[in-house]
């Protein structure tokens, strides 16, 4: 089972990586832009960013939610995000999930692990509102470490910038 979900993550990874694209925009907050549009935001969530964990030969879906530059707060669009992974927690039954906070490579070490674990306790903030037990729902910080993309462009780091909900498996 373990070897299964490294094989998903490892696959999931591989995929976030190649559809990272060279962005020529010179504006920078282009990426900004991109993620206000529901169309360009869909795309993200939909087909490059879903997290897939199986649990007990269940398959579960679980998107990301993303981040504008320094930002920690909640929009529209990942409050919608959130709500359907919460319903979907509800449906399968799981109860113990971890928030994972990221951030781009911009900015300090210490800087980015805060600014992940505010946006980690954002998101299981909204979890609990949402009916999540608080005990069943943790948070971790990795600033900059778990990048899904590695180029230096506004794109790629607008898919860094997020908060990934995670299926603990025990």
């Amino acid at each position: 089972m373990k070897k299964t979900l490294n094989l998903i993550l490892v696959l999931g990874l591989a995929l976030g990586l190649a559809a990272c694209s060279k962005n020529t925009k010179a504006d920078p907050n282009a990426d900004l832009n991109a993620a206000a549009t529901s169309s360009d935001y869909d795309t993200i969530v939909v087909d490059e960013a879903a997290e897939v964990a199986a649990v007990d030969n269940i398959e579960i879906n679980l998107s990301p939610v993303y981040f504008a530059l320094d930002e920690y707060s909640l929009s529209k669009e990942a409050r919608n995000i959130l709500n359907a992974n919460a319903e979907i927690l509800k449906i399968k039954g799981i109860n113990n999930i971890t928030v994972e906070g990221n951030c781009d490579d911009r900015g300090t070490i210490a800087y980015n692990i805060a600014l992940g674990q505010k946006r980690a306790n954002e998101v299981r903030d909204y979890y609990i509102k949402l009916g999540l037990k608080a005990e069943n729902v943790n948070t971790v910080s990795y600033g900059k470490e778990n990048p899904v993309c590695m180029e230096q462009t506004q794109s790629c780091w607008a898919k860094n910038r997020r908060a990934d909900t995670v299926v603990v498996v025990k």
